[in-house]
């Protein structure tokens, strides 16, 4: 990006944060400065401080905000979507502790249970898989000549 046009990228972004203060006055232009450039950035930044619609808020953020290009949204979308989910997973590998640490026992014997469920589940596919064929079926694919 070239300086002029980070210098009037940086101008736009001042008139949301301008629109914002004027909008909601209870939040200040310096904690609107610690929020990035980025439009899905500032609606949750003010969501999180206001008590009002997320369409509101997305509505002056947006009517002031510079546009973004395609290759933007899908960037700050592709952001989002691994920030959630690896918020899920995290959220997920704490609970899986909390209940191990309530309940060793049980844990170590699901464990074992479900390991020993796969293991007779994949040898049976394997031996399904190669498994040699019958007299029968010696005989009947025999030709006779």
């Amino acid at each position: 990006m070239s300086t002029e046009t980070s210098v009037a990228h940086e101008a736009d972004w001042t008139r949301v944060r301008s629109a914002v203060c004027n909008r909601w006055p209870q939040i200040s232009e310096e904690e609107l400065s610690k929020c990035p450039n980025e439009a899905e950035w500032m609606i949750e930044f003010v969501k999180g401080r206001v008590d009002t619609s997320r369409d509101e808020i997305e509505s002056v953020v947006r009517e002031f905000a510079p546009q973004e290009s395609m290759a933007d949204r899908l960037s700050h979308t592709a952001e989002d979507s691994v920030r959630k989910a690896s918020e899920s997973a995290r959220f997920a590998v704490m609970r899986a502790d909390e209940c191990i640490a309530e309940r060793p026992t049980q844990s170590v014997l699901a464990s074992f249970v479900a390991g020993a469920l796969v293991g007779v589940t994949v040898t049976a596919l394997w031996c399904r898989q190669n498994r040699e064929p019958s007299r029968w079926e010696h005989f009947k694919t025999r030709t006779w000549g």
